[in-house]
C-alpha cells in the first residue's frame, strides 16, 4: 500500500527548525482511532513560502473543513488535509487535496492585533473529494464559547526557550492528543490560562475548543496562537487564544452555502 513517507518527513524537518503561531496539546491523552474527536479532526500540512507548517482542521461536512486562516498560506496547491491520528506512514487514501479556500474580510476589531490574537484568523477549506468514510461532522456552538472545553491537536508537549538558540520543541511526534481547559472572553477572542499543566502548544493551529456537553462535538472556538511573558521558560505555559465561533457563525453558514457545501 502506498504511504505518505517523503511528504511527512520533509515537513517534519522544517517544523523542527521553526516555531510559529501554530499550536497543539500538552497535559492531555493520546486520542484513539475510535474516539469521536479522532473521527472529526484532520491534520493540515501547509507548505508556503515560509516552509512547511502543521495545523489541524475540523470537519463540518463531507468536503468542508474549518481551520485557522494562517494555516492556508500555501493556497490550494500547497495545502494537504490528512485524516489520521498519527502522521507516520499515512496511506494515501487518507490524504485530500484542496479545491477552494475562503477567508473572511478584515474587521475593525482585528486592527492592531498580533498574529497570535487576530480575531479574523479563520478559514473554510473545500476538499477535492469527500472525507473518508466514518468521518463525524462537528456542529457550531450557539453559546458564547466561555467555560469548560475539550481541546485537541497534533503538536509538541513543550516548547522551551533557550537564550541565544531560539526554542526547543519537545514531544513533537505528530500524534493526535486531547485535553481539557476553560475559556474566557478577552476582547474579540477567547483565551485559556495554560499555567496549570494542561493546554495547547507549538504544532497545531486551527485546532478546536469543543464544548463538553453531551455526545455531539460542538465547536466553541478555533485555536490561533499562544503567548507568554518572557519570564516563562516554556513558551506554551502562558495563554492560548481562540477565534470565537459564535462571532463567525453567520459567516461560516453563509459561506459554506456559497461554496456549495451547506451545513446540515
Amino acid at each position: 500500500m502506498a504511504v505518505l513517507i517523503r511528504f511527512v518527513v520533509a515537513a517534519s524537518l522544517a517544523l523542527a527548525l521553526s516555531a510559529g503561531p501554530a499550536l497543539a496539546v500538552f497535559g492531555g491523552k493520546t486520542v484513539g482511532n475510535g474516539d469521536i474527536v479522532a473521527r472529526t479532526l484532520a491534520a493540515v500540512l501547509d507548505q508556503s513560502s515560509t516552509g512547511a507548517h502543521l495545523c489541524t482542521a475540523i470537519a463540518l461536512g463531507p468536503r468542508l473543513m474549518l481551520t485557522a486562516a494562517h494555516c492556508t498560506d500555501g493556497g490550494t496547491t500547497g495545502v494537504r488535509v490528512i485524516f489520521a491520528t498519527s502522521l507516520t506512514d499515512v496511506p494515501l487514501e487518507r490524504v485530500r487535496s484542496v479545491k477552494a479556500i475562503q477567508r473572511p474580510k478584515p474587521t475593525p476589531e482585528a486592527k492592531g492585533s498580533f498574529a497570535y490574537n487576530n480575531p479574523d484568523d479563520v478559514a473554510l477549506i473545500v476538499l477535492d473529494t469527500p472525507a473518508p468514510a466514518g468521518t463525524v461532522f462537528a456542529t457550531l456552538s450557539d453559546a458564547d464559547g466561555t467555560g469548560a472545553v475539550r481541546v485537541a491537536g497534533y503538536g509538541a508537549t513543550s516548547d522551551l526557550r533557550n537564550a541565544g538558540f531560539g526554542q526547543a520543541q519537545l514531544g513533537f511526534d505528530r500524534t493526535l492528543r486531547a485535553g481539557k481547559t476553560s475559556l474566557v472572553t478577552k476582547g474579540a477572542v477567547l483565551t485559556a490560562d495554560q499555567t496549570h499543566g494542561s493546554g495547547v502548544c507549538t504544532g497545531d493551529s486551527g485546532g478546536p475548543a469543543f464544548t463538553l456537553q453531551g455526545k455531539t462535538l460542538s465547536i466553541a472556538g478555533v485555536l490561533i496562537g499562544v503567548s507568554s511573558p518572557r519570564s516563562v521558560n516554556d513558551y506554551c505555559r502562558g495563554s492560548a487564544h481562540y477565534v470565537s465561533v459564535a462571532r463567525w457563525r453567520s459567516w461560516i453558514v453563509s459561506t459554506a452555502k456559497a461554496l456549495g457545501q451547506p451545513l446540515n
